[in-house]
């Protein structure tokens, strides 16, 4: 259970936390959190601790926050007493519950306030974090999340809705990829089609709780994605998603 992962060229995990988001990077040997929430705050937590440390991992190369709404950092705090981080990536918006400065008490990991893109390369990788283009509290001010490996690439866009993937896509140049992540659990105002136009994906996941009051995801959303021929895995029907390659 913990030799694959760190032998591993390319993995990630969307783990099943409910109504909320928790992916999990891994490439020779690195490991990178991105967000922890979900139905409850213990539970993300509980799901994601238990996960690496099934893997024998104690100690997280990197934890990134989309941003600061419960159900993608919520779970952080919990998590941070079962295993630590050597860097927190925090996106640089608007914070009215504090999670950055909470963070900041609870770990004595290098903090990283994103206020413009970043890369993270290692070996054949490389993480590309982009910064929110919103400093407002909410989904806008969601950072994306880019990660490449020599045959592989992933992208996560948090909770932008169409209007900032707008954004995104008008001043990056984004390759095809093997996994998009679903906006926004999936909701109808996300995964626009210029994005999976421009990015075509082989995999679109969707980390979304069984039977949430959003109703999520949407209809218009799953019909969009199939337009494209991309395969769904969703958390509610699928579980926890792995994928490897």
């Amino acid at each position: 259970s913990w030799v694959e992962p760190l032998m591993g060229e390319c993995r990630v995990t969307m783990l099943d936390v409910g109504q909320g988001q928790a992916i999990l990077l891994q490439s020779e040997g690195k490991n990178f959190l991105v967000d922890c929430g979900g139905d409850y705050d213990e539970g993300a937590a509980d799901i994601t601790a238990e996960t690496l440390l099934t893997q024998g991992l104690y100690k997280l190369d990197g934890i990134i926050l989309t941003h600061y709404d419960s159900d993608h950092a919520g779970g952080v705090p919990h998590l941070l007493t079962r295993v630590a981080t050597e860097n927190l990536f925090l996106p640089y918006a608007d914070d009215p519950n504090h999670v950055g400065g909470k963070l900041q008490r609870l770990s004595d990991a290098d903090i990283h306030c994103v206020k413009e893109n970043m890369k993270i390369s290692y070996g054949n990788a490389e993480i590309t974090i982009f910064a929110p283009v919103s400093y407002n509290s909410g989904n806008e001010s969601s950072m994306c999340v880019l990660f490449q490996t020599e045959n592989c690439d992933i992208l996560i866009v948090g909770d932008r809705s169409e209007k900032t993937e707008q954004i995104l896509l008008r001043h990056h140049d984004l390759p095809e990829l093997e996994v998009l992540v679903a906006g926004h659990h999936g909701a109808k105002t996300s995964t626009s089609t210029s994005l999976l136009e421009a990015t075509k994906p082989e995999y679109v996941f969707i980390s979304v709780g069984e039977d949430n009051p959003y109703r999520h995801p949407a209809q218009q959303t799953i019909d969009r994605i199939l337009e494209f021929g991309c395969k769904i895995l969703r958390t509610d029907e699928n579980g926890t998603v792995i994928f490897r390659r």
